[in-house]
């Protein structure tokens, strides 16, 4: 039976916090530590996952972790293309930072925060880069830094593109194995496990989740939601414009068809400004990050009846 695939939110986190040293593994392949820098261990902050939140197409299924300095590291896999990705891992970075802080608290306590953050899509416009690593650098001579407490990784699989042949880096072992893991072969399996013998003990953890029936039910659950969810969007947006389309037609009017566009967009902007409600973004941020005004957004939560739980308790709409 081949694996179940590794870009499912799902299953990574599982595999990942059932693991910790895997976890370890893989942190210190995308951060390139080596030697006495290398990260030992990790406790991980959020391990559990609940049923109900499977079944929540908007929630996050990501991995918080602490290393035995204080570091805290958000791992995140990502399958599906989000609107104002880039700001929403910004924004997911500012959170964890700031709530280091409880009243009375000296900033020299704040440790550093690494977001990480592997997609299944491209985020960065026009580069051939797989992986990207943003730090808080001055403009004008880079060398200079505001703070070392801040640095962003973006992995985009997408242009992970290396023949098993070619692939050197551990990091390349690691993408290779979550990006092909529905396909792997055993002599695929064989040659990545020489190159990073830690892949063993990864294969044979993925097999074993595998093949556990309560474990395919729950990843079979999540990612029917996830598609259910995604195609819906695609279908109103779509809708939007052959409406707008068919109207300007009749009417013999090309503006029919932009303002069936523009509705597609917009709703497209909703359906994002739903999910950085549910993700726990203020008003002000998403009408800023949706152009939308503020007190129509308002009206709207209200209406829909999104409440904003901000300290990780469930969502509801």
């Amino acid at each position: 039976m081949p694996f179940l695939k590794l870009t499912s939110d799902f299953l990574f986190k599982t595999l990942f916090t059932q693991n910790p040293d895997l976890l370890v593994a893989l942190i210190n392949s995308i951060l390139h530590l080596k030697g006495d820098k290398k990260l030992i261990s990790l406790d991980i902050l959020n391990p559990e996952i609940q049923k109900e939140i499977l079944s929540d197409k908007l929630s996050v299924l990501d991995i918080k972790a602490r290393d035995e300095t204080g570091n805290i590291f958000h791992i995140e896999m990502q399958a599906f293309p989000q609107d104002f990705y880039s700001k929403r891992a910004a924004y997911y970075w500012a959170k964890l930072y700031f709530r280091q802080l409880n009243q009375g608290d000296l900033y020299s306590s704040l440790k550093k925060v690494y977001s990480i953050n592997l997609l299944n899509f491209t985020v960065v416009p026009q580069k051939k880069r797989y992986h990207y690593t943003f730090l808080s650098l001055e403009k004008y001579d880079p060398k200079i830094k505001l703070t070392d407490d801040f640095e962003v990784h973006i992995l985009e699989l997408p242009r992970f593109k290396k023949d098993l042949e070619n692939i050197q880096s551990d990091l390349e072992t690691w993408l290779y194995a979550i990006k092909k893991s529905r396909r792997l072969k055993e002599t695929d399996m064989k040659a990545l496990v020489e190159k990073n013998p830690i892949l063993e003990k990864a294969f044979v953890e993925l097999d074993k989740l595998s093949m556990d029936a309560k474990t395919r039910e729950l990843y079979e659950m999540r990612e029917i939601g996830l598609h259910d969810y995604n195609t819906n969007i695609q279908s109103a947006f779509e809708k939007g414009e052959k409406k707008g389309e068919k109207r300007g037609i009749k009417e013999g009017k090309r503006e029919g068809i932009e303002k069936g566009k523009k509705r597609g967009d917009r709703k497209r902007s909703i359906r994002t400004a739903i999910h950085l409600k549910k993700s726990g973004m203020d008003t002000e941020f998403i009408a800023k990050a949706v152009e939308l005004p503020i007190p129509w957004l308002e009206r709207f939560f209200q209406k829909v009846r999104i409440e904003n739980i901000t300290n990780g308790g469930n969502l509801s709409a």
